[in-house]
Formats: structure tokens, C-alpha cells, sequence
């Protein structure tokens, strides 16, 4: 009887791995969030046992679409395109040599790679793969090479059946989003917060995103630039949820009452202030910002600490032991670079004086706001009901 078989996508996790007993619920957000991701292709199930998770039965012309749309999935740390058959030696010999005949142009050198969960299937990792290794050294006169091969063939031994393939992506690990809460990322057109706000979603945050600008004194470049940036990270998570603030009001209150020197220091607590607004109504837990340590003078340890003053739940900063080389390779790497260098004119690099405080002292800030007067909560309400229409 000839022994079926059918094209699957076999997924690897690590970081849930380590989860105990709440592994399981884990395991569900990441099937869910690939069943979300690759809606729109063909597939009849999606099943979750052995800490892998199958999409069964795809079809097989449309094989890089899976690959593509899945390597944005948090928490999954491989992609795998298989053939799935029953586990006996002759198939495995057999499908093993029909996959690498069709890539045989490609190729002279090769490696074999097994994986036996199913420890009653009676050849060891070492064995099948001298068995295979054999049969494509003869058939197909290519070497093995252990170290550096130009392909490398994996099986899997799991339950009763085999899944062998050459074909995979790496993704980028983590954990689901959707499985650590939610928080909105204060987000500009620049590099760093972007970055900051992938990181997070590699932590399983579900984000809402913030944009402050300061239209019609800038350009609407940034606004702009922040949807592009928001498409892109919206890859990696189902939400595009944005909500964009007209600030120049609050800046030029600012600039009006307060010592210049601490314009950029008054206008990231009003920033905070209103965030916290926004994220109390929409449940969001934390805030998230793009800082790390010393890059401006916004962001030295005394500064930091005096806008996070002005925050009632707690800032995740991400980058803040970043360098910028680091956060510009992560941005080229996410694909957010090339938007966050296009021009733009940013709501607080715009109206930074010539000498900016450095060591600021929450007396003296607190000193400066007590002349200032907006109403962030009436702000706050026509962001969101404007966001909502």
C-alpha cells in the first residue's frame, strides 16, 4: 500500500519550551496568532503536539507566502516546509532522495539532520542519517559535508510519522504577542521608538501607539512617516491602533511660562502626562518609550528620572542600554530604518533651544508647571473619540 503523503509547515518555538505549566496556553496564542497570519492561504488544520505546531496539508505552490507572512510570527524561532508520511525507513530513503533530486543542479555538497522524538523507531539520529547520507552520496554523486554544506536536509521523527524537508526561515523567537498584556508605545517618525516598540512585541505585548506632532508650525511628514511605520510593525501583530495628538497648544503654553532650558524636559512630562490618560482608558498597562541612556539631553539619568515623575504607571524603556549603532541595526533588521531616515520635523526636536537642561530638578519643573495651564483630560478625550469616528 503506498504510503501517503501530504505538505505541511512545521514550527519550532524555544522561549515557550521553558514555560511549565502554563506551556499549553502559551502553545494556543502562537497557534492563534499563525492562524491569523496566514489567513487567506489553504490549509486544513492547525495542530499543536510534541512542542511543535503543524499547519497541515498547504498547498505547496504558495509555499514561500507561508514562509514569508509566518517568519513575523512572535515566538516562533523556525519555519520548516515538510513532506509528511507515515515513519518507515524505505519512505524516508525514498522521499528524502525525490527532494534533493529536484534541487540536484543546485547543490554538491549536503548534510543530513534528524531529530528522533519517536524513540521507538528503530534506527538512532546517527543511523538514518548514514542510511540517507548513503543514499544520496550514490544516487546523486554529492558529499557530505558536516561543517559548511550548500544544503542540508532535516528530518523529524515524531509519533509515527516522518517530516523530512530542506526548506526553512528562521523567525525572531520571543514569545506570542498577545500573551503579555497591552501597552501603548509613545512612537515618533525617528529610529529609536520603533525599535523600542518591536522589542516589546517580541515580549508578547499587544501595543497601541501614540503620535504627538506639532502641525501646522511642522510639516505633516512625520505623520506620514509614523503610518508607514505602523504598517510595517503591524506585521508582527494584528492591531494598527494609532492615535495622533495636536500638541503645538501644549508647546506654546509651555513656551510661553517656562525658562527655555526646560522646554524639552516640560514638554516630555505633558507627552507622559497625556498617555497615561489615553492608556488608562484603553487598559493599556505601561507605557513604552524609545530612550537609552545619554543619547540627548532629554535622556540623561536626571532628566529621566524627572519625566518619569510625571507618569502614574510605569515607563518600559527597552534601548535604554542601546548605542545607536545597535538600535540602527535592529531598525535595518525590522525594516523600519529606511522610513525613520525619510525628512521629517519632530514635535520636540523643533523647538529645542541652543543650551537644554541636562541635570534638571523636579523642584524647579514642578515650580514651572504650576503657572501652565492646558486641560490634557479634555485632550485626551477628543483624541480618542476622534480615533474611534
Amino acid at each position: 500500500m503506498t504510503n501517503s503523503i501530504r505538505n505541511c509547515i512545521l514550527i519550532h518555538y524555544d522561549e515557550i519550551a521553558v514555560k511549565l505549566g502554563n506551556r499549553s496556553w502559551f502553545e494556543k496564542q502562537l497557534a492563534k496568532n499563525v492562524k491569523n497570519q496566514i489567513k487567506g492561504l489553504p490549509f486544513s488544520s492547525i495542530k499543536r503536539f510534541s512542542a511543535r505546531i503543524f499547519i497541515n496539508d498547504i498547498d505547496i505552490t504558495k509555499a514561500n507566502q507561508y514562509m514569508s507572512k509566518l517568519s513575523s510570527v512572535m515566538g516562533i524561532s523556525s519555519i520548516h516546509l515538510m513532506r509528511d508520511f507515515k515513519s518507515e525507513e524505505l519512505d524516508i530513503k525514498k522521499n528524502s532522495l525525490e527532494l534533493l533530486e529536484l534541487e540536484k543542479d543546485n547543490f554538491q555538497t549536503f548534510k543530513i539532520f534528524t531529530k528522533r522524538q519517536n524513540k521507538k523507531f528503530l534506527k538512532t539520529s546517527q543511523e538514518l542519517n548514514a542510511i540517507v547520507g548513503e543514499v544520496i552520496c550514490t544516487k546523486l554523486n554529492k558529499k557530505v559535508d558536516l561543517k559548511n554544506p550548500d544544503i542540508e536536509l532535516r528530518i523529524e521523527l515524531v509519533e509515527d510519522r516522518a517530516f523530512i524537508g530542506h526548506q526553512y526561515n528562521t523567525g525572531f523567537g520571543g514569545l506570542p504577542v498577545g500573551c503579555g498584556e497591552n501597552a501603548l508605545s509613545l512612537i515618533s517618525s525617528g529610529i529609536d521608538s520603533p525599535a523600542a516598540s518591536f522589542k516589546m512585541l517580541k515580549r508578547g505585548v499587544q501595543l497601541s501607539y501614540i503620535h504627538f506632532h506639532s502641525a501646522p508650525a511642522t510639516g505633516k511628514e512625520s505623520i506620514d512617516n509614523v503610518k508607514k511605520i505602523i504598517d510595517k510593525l503591524s506585521e508582527f501583530q494584528s492591531s494598527k491602533k494609532l492615535f495622533l495628538v495636536p500638541f503645538l497648544d501644549v508647546q506654546k503654553e509651555i513656551m510661553k511660562k517656562a525658562p527655555n532650558k526646560y522646554w524639552v524636559i516640560l514638554f516630555r512630562r505633558a507627552m507622559i502626562k497625556l498617555s497615561c490618560l489615553i492608556a488608562k482608558k484603553i487598559n493599556a498597562k505601561a507605557l513604552v518609550t524609545g530612550e537609552n541612556v545619554g543619547q540627548v539631553a532629554s535622556q540623561t539619568l536626571s532628566n529621566i528620572n524627572v519625566i518619569s515623575e510625571s507618569a502614574n504607571i510605569p515607563i518600559l524603556r527597552p534601548l535604554i542600554g542601546y548605542n545607536k549603532k545597535e538600535i540602527v541595526n535592529l531598525a535595518t533588521q525590522i525594516e523600519t530604518y529606511k522610513i525613520s531616515i525619510l525628512p521629517y520635523e519632530d514635535c520636540c526636536g523643533f523647538f529645542v533651544p541652543k543650551h537644554p537642561e541636562t541635570k534638571a530638578k523636579i523642584g524647579h519643573i514642578k515650580e514651572c508647571e504650576k503657572d501652565i495651564k492646558f486641560d490634557l483630560e479634555s485632550l485626551s478625550d477628543n483624541v480618542i473619540k476622534k480615533w474611534s469616528n
